[in-house]
């Protein structure tokens, strides 16, 4: 009996090149679907961090019968009559700390001295060279715990900046050689704030919900908090360096501010309170032109997510429209507005 070995062929290199080929052809297709499954879940977890901090205020709400307010003792006002002479550089993200399950941190921050400093360089910042700052935060333990990364205050869509990639000094911001883990959300405020004695207080129509040594009440928000923008998001790094600190305030901070030259979202603005100051170089990341000027932003594709006084959150489009924005930043200017 005889047998026929049979012969087998092995692949030739154009053949495996072709395979090659096509799995490389395959793999381009799934990664962007993969990109893209993976912004989605970290736009959702985005969404959700800023939904819990909104709802933190609620839960500050509940304990001491008002909203916290943005920042506290920054010190505009130049005479101790005003009551906002003495410098704490607070940041009301701070005191949400408790109610985002970061109690043990809270409790190590001195809250009876200052988070801060802040800057004396500038003539138009006439508080500030007579404010008188409370205890010293160098020594008092503040400025260390500045640095403590809470995962809370970041989205995960931003990788722009490391933890402490914020400004030394500034405008606005604490001289010397601060440094505080980035937030990448922050209260909307007015610009106003950190220009004007007491601007919160005496702002009327065109009062946001925080601000400065603001005591907002639910019934104060005549245009309904749904209706209102209560937080928004910022980036990590701005073109020149600059961020926003979780613990203490910088400068203008995030806002939608009808003082702006373009109140949008995603963009530079330049705060009327500082109109000498010329018009920053900026850096375009991830399609984003950000500066450290008074806008609200994101990296996410399109637009940005904002908190309303309800706690709900909805993501706002870069085509909003200014005059829109402007409406909702203000809670009892009486606008008719319609969202989408």
């Amino acid at each position: 009996m005889s047998f026929k070995r049979s012969s087998s062929r092995a692949f030739t290199l154009i053949e495996l090149l072709v395979v090659i080929a096509i799995i490389a052809i395959l793999i381009g297709l799934l990664l962007p679907a993969v990109q893209k499954v993976r912004e989605a879940a970290a736009r959702m977890k985005c969404s959700n961090n800023l939904k819990q901090i909104a709802l933190a205020t609620h839960n500050y709400l509940a304990t001491f019968n008002t909203f916290p307010s943005a920042g506290k003792g920054y010190s505009w006002c130049s005479t101790p009559a005003t009551g906002d002479a003495k410098i704490y550089n607070a940041n009301g993200l701070l005191l949400l700390l408790p109610y985002l399950e970061q109690s043990a941190l809270y409790e190590k921050f001195n809250l009876n001295e200052a988070f801060a400093n802040v800057s004396t360089t500038l003539a138009v910042n006439p508080g500030n060279t007579s404010g008188v700052l409370v205890g010293n935060p160098l020594t008092n333990g503040n400025a260390v715990l500045a640095s403590t990364v809470v995962q809370a205050f970041n989205c995960p869509t931003d990788n722009s900046a490391g933890p402490n990639d914020r400004l030394t000094g500034g405008y606005y911001g604490p001289g010397g050689t601060f440094k505080g883990a980035a937030t990448n959300y922050d209260f909307i405020t007015s610009d106003s704030d950190y220009s004007r004695c007491n601007n919160w207080a005496t702002s009327g129509s065109l009062r946001r919900m925080f601000g400065e040594n603001s005591t907002t009440r639910p019934g104060d928000v005549v245009d309904g908090l749904s209706n209102t923008f209560a937080l928004g998001e910022t980036t990590r790094y701005h073109g020149n360096g600059a961020a926003f600190a979780w613990s203490y305030r910088t400068h203008v901070m995030v806002g939608v501010d009808p003082g702006t030259s373009d109140p949008g979202i995603n963009i530079w603005n330049l705060p009327s309170s500082f109109p000498a100051a010329a018009n920053p170089t900026y850096t375009v990341m991830n399609g984003r032109i950000r500066t450290w000027w008074a806008a609200a932003g994101s990296m996410h594709s399109g637009g940005s997510h904002f908190a309303f006084g309800d706690g709900s959150v909805r993501f706002m489009t870069e085509n909003t429209s200014g005059v829109t924005l402007e409406a909702l930043s203000t809670m009892a200017g009486g606008e008719v507005i319609s969202l989408p």
